[in-house]
């Protein structure tokens, strides 16, 4: 049997940048955001990738902050993907609109998880500090469904939302999350 602490990882995360338009109080992102200057280029982003699936990395999860603020997304998605990686979106959405995500699909994007910090638009709103952010959401999620990727709700239980756990594991599945059929370690990160 083989040595758990000597395989390679099976997945990946990318932070891709701290940048982010909401500013949920929970956030993970450090208290001192790196600028835009401090980020990966692209062309060391697509060199990450190469050598992690050259290492065995199977799944690519893109992160940050937001995703989507980066110009080259679509190109950082394509050369996971060359790279035979599977590639997942971790997004707020908030930057998202449904041209860019058949854009990302045509690039190869094989899932979206969509962040929420709640079911009504006052608790959401509030929480991620953006008015309207809790619609765009919502439209946004039904974009990536109809797109035809998994969808993945993630949603951050805090004591503005802990009384309301049913009603978010309800809109999950109104949304038709998802998340997509297991991989076997033969079949990931290829079409």
């Amino acid at each position: 049997m083989a040595d758990p602490r000597t395989e390679p990882p099976i997945g990946m995360l990318a932070a891709l940048t701290h940048r982010c338009p909401l500013r949920c109080p929970y956030c993970s992102n450090p208290l001192e955001l790196e600028g835009r200057s401090g980020e990966l280029s692209t062309a060391e982003w697509r060199r990450v990738f190469a050598e992690a699936a050259a290492f065995g990395v199977l799944q690519l999860h893109l992160s940050g902050g937001e995703p989507a603020v980066r110009g080259d997304l679509e190109d950082l998605v394509t050369h996971a993907r060359a790279a035979g990686l599977y590639v997942n979106l971790i997004s707020s959405g908030m930057l998202l609109d449904e041209a860019r995500i058949r854009r990302l699909r045509q690039a190869g994007l094989d899932h979206l998880q969509l962040s929420i910090q709640g079911v009504a638009d006052e608790t959401a709103d509030l929480i991620g500090c953006y008015k309207g952010g809790h619609n765009q959401k919502m439209r946004i999620a039904r974009a990536v469904r109809a797109a035809g990727l998994p969808l993945t709700v993630n949603a951050v239980v805090h004591r503005h939302n802990i009384d309301r756990l049913e009603e978010v594991i309800a809109l999950a599945m109104t949304l038709d999350a998802h998340r997509p059929a297991p991989m076997s370690s033969t079949t990931a990160g290829r079409s």
